[in-house]
């Protein structure tokens, strides 16, 4: 059996080439948007936590404040996303999908399917299943550790 060390370099080297394969590291367009994969990370986070201020968006993408309003300023642009004011705090900026956000998040989503099934028609389904449970394990881990 391979020692822990080697095994942790060859899942670390993996991991971005295996993003690279997926996504071909170009943006993705559509007749109306087009986004990198940090805008389409953004959308996800915001489609998933609608209300989100801009520190939680931040925060759950690992970015600085700044950062987080370039992302959101450019998808604003592309009317994807929209920023409303809390009811309770008038300074706090809180972020939603716009309707064309909620397409482009949809559209994302089944690209995302048909990359991934394209990718790996070649395996069985018992070899998708190791896959998949592989993957829930990582996340898991990678989300219980502190930032």
């Amino acid at each position: 059996m391979q020692k822990r060390s080697e095994l942790l370099g060859e899942i670390a080297d993996a991991l971005p080439e295996i993003a690279r394969h997926l996504i071909h590291g170009r943006p993705i367009t559509s007749g109306e948007w087009e986004l990198t994969l940090a805008q389409m990370r953004t959308l996800k986070v915001v489609a998933g936590q609608p209300g989100c201020t801009m520190s939680e968006l931040a925060a759950k993408l690992g970015i600085s404040m700044g950062a987080a309003t370039g992302l959101v300023d450019r998808l604003v642009e592309q009317e994807l996303v929209a920023r409303g004011e809390d009811a309770g705090d008038r300074r706090r900026v809180c972020l939603r999908l716009a309707q064309a956000g909620e397409q482009a998040q949809q559209a994302l989503a089944e690209y995302r399917r048909k990359r991934m099934a394209a990718a790996l028609r070649e395996l069985s389904g018992e070899q998708i299943e190791q896959i998949a449970q592989a993957l829930a394990l990582l996340r898991a881990a990678l989300e219980s550790r502190p930032r």
